[in-house]
């Protein structure tokens, strides 16, 4: 049988080995919350970019100066007779 020393010995190595389970839990959660914020930080870099130069565009096509359409008249080619 096992001496009381040896249950306390077993019984601290459990309660350690729970509190290291629980920590590399809660680093995974972390990190899993982590890579969630970046993946949402640069969606919303990415729309925002796509948002300021989709209203650029708007505004200089808006802003650029119409000209007017010219005609060229090309001369039929001349015939050699």
């Amino acid at each position: 049988m096992s001496t009381p020393s040896d249950d306390a010995q077993r019984s601290m190595e459990q309660k350690a080995l729970r509190n290291v389970r629980a920590l590399v839990d809660k680093i995974d959660t972390t990190e899993e919350l982590d890579r969630k914020s970046v993946r949402r930080q640069l969606t919303v870099i990415v729309v925002a970019m796509l948002v300021i130069f989709g209203a650029a565009f708007i505004g200089w096509q808006l802003m650029a100066p119409s000209e007017a359409e010219r005609t060229v008249v090309i001369p039929p080619p001349a015939t050699n007779k």
